[in-house]
């Protein structure tokens, strides 16, 4: 990067002693050329690097569906087991396809449960065990799986290249900023990294699993039987996944919008308790019907508001004090 001129006098707007080299359009360009190609060779390498797991990268973004299955197959057990106890054991049921159903429950629960069951035999899940909901995706045309598999290594060799991706957009943003801006970036941007992966491990282990129970346990089953397409799953954790790692966000964006003066800290104090009943409501309609299920979703909610009014407090007295100095 070539520097030459400075941009104005020594100190720049407000800040003794700053000062930013002046870059032409041209070289702006170069450098931004430079970065770019870095940053698109090291996600490049990493998707190259994920293209012999396809089974590991499944596994990954299959995960909250498991966990999902295994929630909806346990309490399908638990069903039958009230069953058997009702009619005092397997062999109270008159039917035999009931008979057989129980016994292959109560023989391979476990194995199901713990991934040591047969996976050539998964079709009797559904078939001998009358569970409806499918053990695995489908995919609706030959290309489906693929795409998705080829999605989910783009966005893993995202996460696996960002520390140079990351590292590319610093260096080239950082030649235009004076010393006290990248301060500002150094004091906010890791904590807004830590509340994106915060907002989107929850969501992967939490959101999205509890919320397709949800939505399955709304089925009738009978009138609708569950079809659950690869790239339709995919879409829904992608964006759960997504709008819950934004949503992390909530603690700077109050603080933002307290400093330049659209909401202050004491109107966000003072409605404290409608958005907490807002954000209970909304847990309401997003989870289980339990009480215990929409504390743990409301929560880490209520836990950023909070840690979102600390900050504006915060702000607001270290904006007091710089107005005293200045009468002073």
């Amino acid at each position: 990067m070539s520097t030459t001129e400075e941009a104005g006098p020594k100190g720049g707007p407000g800040e003794p002693g700053d000062s930013l080299p002046r870059m032409s359009f041209g070289d702006h360009l170069e450098e931004l050329r430079k970065r770019l190609f870095r940053s698109l060779l090291a996600v490049m390498l990493a998707v190259g690097a994920m293209l012999p797991f396809k089974e590991a990268v499944t596994a990954v973004f299959m995960t909250p569906y498991r966990q999902m299955w295994d929630m909806y197959f346990i309490g399908h057990c638990e069903d039958w087991d009230e069953k058997v106890e009702a009619a005092g054991g397997v062999d109270g049921f008159e039917s035999e396809l009931t008979r057989e159903t129980a016994e292959f429950l109560i023989r391979y629960k476990d194995s199901i449960l713990d991934r040591t069951f047969p996976i050539e035999q998964v079709p009797r899940i559904e078939n001998t065990g009358m569970c409806r909901l499918p053990y695995s995706l489908k995919s609706t045309d030959p290309l489906s799986d693929f795409w998705i598999f080829m999605a989910a290594s783009f966005l893993f060799a995202l996460l696996l290249a960002s520390p140079i991706v990351l590292w590319q957009a610093w260096a080239f943003l950082a030649a235009g900023l004076y010393p006290h801006e990248r301060m500002v970036v150094y004091k906010y941007v890791p904590f807004s990294l830590g509340l994106f992966v915060a907002g989107m491990l929850f969501s992967f282990y939490w959101v999205v699993p509890y919320g397709q129970f949800f939505l399955a346990k709304l089925m009738l089953l009978g009138w609708v039987d569950p079809f659950w397409a690869v790239n339709s799953y995919f879409r829904f954790l992608f964006m759960l996944t997504a709008a819950l790692s934004l949503v992390f966000q909530l603690p700077l964006v109050m603080l933002a919008l307290q400093k330049v003066g659209i909401v202050s800290h004491d109107m966000m104090r003072k409605n404290w308790r409608m958005v907490i009943l807002i954000m209970f409501a909304g847990s309401a309609m997003l989870t289980p019907p339990d009480p215990i299920t929409q504390l743990l979703m409301a929560g880490p909610m209520v836990i950023l508001y909070i840690l979102g009014l600390i900050l504006t407090a915060r702000a607001t007295k270290k904006q007091l004090a710089k107005m005293k100095d200045g009468v002073a």
